[in-house]
Formats: structure tokens, C-alpha cells, sequence
């Protein structure tokens, strides 16, 4: 028996092997290649070539690979850096300023951690502690904010449409609009409480925007989803609640005015012109009503628009029946009316000026005559306010603000086919100031 010759290995073994002369040195062939592995490593080992590092202070040794000069590239980097100060110190071109030197300072420091091989997250952290520890909160003070003894007036607008008193749903009859109707005036009445707590109101505007009764032959069913005859609609239902309506405000209003759009759905037909329309018999059945009345003002038109003024801002008010949907979503219609209203409905640059010169030497008018008429040359809207849709909202596009308003009705299928949104039983009430336009604003819930 005799021990194997790979030192690691102690195991014995017969040292001649069945069917051979030859004497065996090693107990398998494991142990024979990994002895002569080692040996061809010691013996490279003595062949390579260590080398002193380059960097000055370091006395780390490395194999010399090719042109290789450092042993890691800390040190190239530490070198290099040193090598670039004493050249900018020996050839200083320009000395730098204080500020420059509390930069360079800065620098300095952060590049002395980056080379130390500190975290990124480290030096964040040291940077966001030394920068809030330079903060003193002593200095920090409230703004002094100049209040106005007084608050300059407002006008008070509400926006009403799309009523449709003789229609039949689910959840909505004659009973339900008497009761809606009255919820309506009542929180108009809760919010000016409210506003006029800090802000006067001179007025309260109320735009009327169609469809406040259903007509005769809209659609192919439409009989059988009315409860009364149209005129019933007008002079039993819709007309004594604006008009009891319009008596309450006056009670906490100065001044109302009234503003009536025709819609839709009050026509008689698709055969008549639009001109004969039961919103327009509701409108004018409202105008005489208050034709002797100096508190209510009451004004109409028979068409598709109305221009509203308020402290100079234009209101185009229209039903919204003329814009066209979009794979029934009727925002992209809503911008490319608006947009092109916009533009069809205001004078250009060009003819204002022309027209501007042209009454300035107009001998026959007086002053404040050329004053008017230069207002009524340089007009153009900025808020369109519309019904139609039945369910409330508003956005603002370029220098324009599209504003809708919602309905009385609930449970109709007109929402759900034209937004894929349930009608929504609201109306919009909001507040115009002289300077800023309209400022706050609500929706009155009415379910």
C-alpha cells in the first residue's frame, strides 16, 4: 500500500494496477489532474511581473499588464486630479471672485467625497441636512396681504333651462317639477345669504336657455311620454312658478333680470320655421307680465343667440341644440362652434380699427354717442352658456369659457345616449365681477 501523491489527498492504494507494469502515483484521476494544475499555477505565479503603483502615497503592487501604471482607478483618478491642481496653481489665469471661491470651495468638497467613494444617497442626504440647516425659521414671516375696506359688487347669474314640465319618467312628473322648481329658488335664496355675507350682489341675472316646455311632433313617441298638452305646459305649470319665482327674488334682489333663449323641444314641429315656438309664447307671456314692473326686466329673442353684458363681459347665450356630437360627446362639437363663433361672431383687428376711424370723424355724432358706438365696434364674448345636454359643467378653451347647465329631469334617456352620463338634475348659479369675470360659483343639486 502506498499514500496517494497529491499532497492534499492522505488515501492509499495499491501501487500497480490489475492488468498493468506500470506503478500508479496518484489513488484516481481527480487527484492527478488537480496536482498538475498546481503545478502549472505555482509555475506562472514565479513568471508574472509586480509593479509599484504610480500614484504618489500609495504602495500597492499590481501585475503589470501592458501599459498599465495604477492599481485601481481610484488612484488614476486621485493622481490626475492632483497633477490638474498644481498645474492651475503654477498658471493661474484669472483669480477668482469671492462668490467663485465659495463655489469652488463647494465643489471642492463634493468631489473630495465622490473620491472617498461616499453614496450617492450619502452625499444627497449631508447636502439636504446642510441646506436646511443654513434655513432659519425666525426669518420666515406671513405675507402682509393689503385688504380692501370694502368689496367691490357683483352680479348674481343663474342659469336656467331644459325644465320640460309635461314629461313622463321613472322618476319625474308634473308633482316632481313643482317640487324641484320650488328647491330651486330656495337654494338661489340659501346662496346669495351666504355670498352676501362678504360680497354686495346689485342684481341677479337669470338666463333662461329653451326647452322650458315640450312642443308637439319632436320625435315619433313623444305623445306618450307627456303628461298635458303643451299649452297646459305653458300657462297651468312652467309660467306661474318663473313667475312666483321672479316675485320671490325681488324680495331679496334690487334688480332682476330676465334673459329667454328659445330650445328645441319647444317647436311645433319640424314642417313650422323656428320662429314658432312655445318657449318664445312663454317668454312673451312672461314679458307682459312684468312689462310694468321697474324691479323686473324682462328680455327675449326668437333666435338661435343672445348676447348677455355684464360689467362688460359678454355672455353669447344659446341653447346648444346647433352643435353637433362626435361619436355622441358633444365637447369636441362644443370647442369647433365655440372657436368658430369666436370668430364669425367678432369684428378682426382690421375692420375695428377701420370702423374706429371712421366714427372718431363722424362730425354728425356727439361724444358720448362715438363713446357707444366704439363699445359696441370693439364687442366680443367671452362665456357661452348653453342647455341642451342635460347634465352641468364647464371648461375654458384659449380666451373663451364654455359653460353648460343641466335639467329638471331625471331618469332620461337623452343623457345616457348623448354623454353616456344619467340626466342630471341641477342648475348652475354664479357670480360676475366688473374686473375679473366670473369668480365663484355653484351647482344647485335639485334630486
Amino acid at each position: 500500500m502506498v499514500e496517494c501523491a497529491y499532497p492534499p489527498c492522505k488515501n492509499k492504494f495499491e501501487p500497480v494496477a490489475q492488468g498493468t507494469a506500470r506503478e500508479k502515483k496518484y489513488c484516481s484521476s481527480t487527484c492527478r489532474i488537480q496536482h498538475n494544475r498546481d503545478k502549472l499555477s505555482d509555475e506562472l505565479k514565479n513568471k508574472r511581473e509586480l509593479v509599484e503603483c504610480a500614484r504618489d502615497g500609495c504602495t500597492n503592487t499590481f501585475e503589470k499588464v501592458g501599459r498599465k501604471k495604477y492599481c485601481s482607478r481610484v488612484c488614476e483618478r486621485q493622481q490626475s486630479n492632483a497633477v490638474r491642481n498644481i498645474h492651475n496653481v503654477a498658471n493661474p489665469s484669472k483669480p477668482p471672485t469671492p462668490d467663485e471661491q465659495v463655489k469652488l470651495q463647494e465643489l471642492a468638497k463634493i468631489e473630495r467625497k465622490v473620491r472617498d467613494d461616499v453614496g450617492r444617497t450619502r452625499i444627497l442626504a449631508e447636502m439636504l441636512d446642510e441646506s436646511v440647516a443654513k434655513v432659519n425659521a425666525k426669518d420666515i414671516k406671513p405675507y402682509k396681504v393689503k385688504r380692501k375696506p370694502s368689496r367691490d359688487p357683483e352680479t348674481m347669474v343663474v342659469l336656467r333651462s331644459d325644465l320640460h314640465p309635461g314629461i313622463v319618467t321613472p322618476s319625474y312628473d308634473l308633482d316632481v317639477f313643482h317640487r324641484r322648481m320650488e328647491l330651486y329658488i330656495e337654494k338661489i335664496v340659501l346662496i346669495r345669504d351666504i355670498i352676501s355675507q362678504t360680497i354686495p350682489l346689485e342684481k341677479i341675472v337669470v338666463i333662461n336657455l329653451g326647452d322650458m316646455v315640450s312642443g308637439q311632433g319632436i320625435f315619433a313617441n313623444q305623445a306618450w311620454k307627456s303628461q298635458t298638452h303643451v299649452l297646459n305646459q305653458i300657462y297651468h305649470e312652467c309660467a306661474p312658478d318663473i313667475i312666483a319665482q321672479d316675485m320671490t327674488l325681488c324680495e331679496y334682489f334690487p334688480v332682476v333680470e330676465e334673459e329667454y333663449i328659445p330650445g328645441n323641444h319647444g317647436r311645433t314641429g319640424k314642417e313650422h320655421p323656428d320662429e314658432v315656438n312655445f318657449d318664445n309664447i312663454l317668454s312673451w307671456d312672461i314679458f307682459r307680465r312684468f312689462e310694468f314692473v321697474d324691479q323686473v326686466k324682462v328680455d327675449y329673442t326668437w333666435g338661435h343667440f343672445k348676447f348677455i353684458d355684464i360689467y362688460g363681459w359678454r355672455f353669447l347665450a344659446t341653447h346648444g341644440d346647433l352643435v353637433r356630437s362626435w361619436m355622441n360627446i358633444p365637447f369636441y362639437g362644443l370647442v369647433n362652434k365655440g372657436m368658430r363663433w369666436k370668430g364669425s361672431m367678432s369684428p378682426s383687428r382690421k375692420d375695428v380699427q377701420k370702423a374706429i376711424m371712421q366714427t372718431v370723424r363722424d362730425s354728425s355724432l356727439s361724444a358720448e354717442e362715438k363713446v357707444s358706438a366704439i363699445q359696441h365696434i370693439t364687442s366680443t364674448w367671452h362665456y357661452m352658456v348653453h342647455g341642451h345636454f342635460h347634465v352641468p359643467f364647464n371648461f375654458p378653451w384659449n380666451d373663451f369659457e364654455i359653460i353648460g347647465n343641466g335639467t329638471l329631469v331625471s331618469d332620461d334617456d337623452f343623457g345616457l345616449e348623448q354623454l353616456g352620463m344619467a340626466s342630471t338634475p341641477a342648475q348652475q348659479v354664479f357670480g360676475v365681477h366688473p374686473e375679473h369675470g366670473v369668480t365663484w360659483r355653484y351647482t344647485l343639486n335639485l334630486e
